[in-house]
């Protein structure tokens, strides 16, 4: 359903998710559905549930290798977008605009950190 999606343009998103916890249910311990859930996750919440999604799959007893790529990925744009965060003046933003920008903020300063925390060996 994944694959549907991206070749065929059909949106089976949602089946493709449903089918990946399926099979979490009948097999916790591989890891392979959560590698597969970070990947159709993108980039939502710049990126903090795709990581998620990656370092589940990594932690689990029967880990996917492609986690490792995945993941250092993510924190490899994490960092470039932390280091681009400019300190603008959000005085003169609206308070909606002015909470988007924190948000975006506070997230990328989390995904920034847990790179950092990150062991180095792969």
């Amino acid at each position: 359903a994944r694959y549907q999606n991206e070749l065929a343009g059909v949106d089976t998103e949602l089946l493709a998710e449903r089918f990946y916890y399926q099979a979490l249910s009948v097999a916790p311990q591989i890891g392979m559905p959560f590698n597969q859930l970070g990947t159709l996750a993108g980039s939502k919440y710049y990126n903090v549930e795709a990581t998620y999604c990656y370092l589940r799959c990594i932690q689990s007893e029967v880990s996917f290798e492609g986690a490792y790529g995945n993941l250092k990925r993510l924190y490899d744009k994490a960092s470039k977008m932390y280091h681009q965060l400019k300190k603008c003046e959000t005085r003169k933003l609206s308070p909606s605009k002015k909470r988007g920008k924190d948000i975006k903020r506070l997230l990328v300063s989390f995904m920034y950190l847990q790179s950092l925390l990150q062991p180095k060996s792969r």
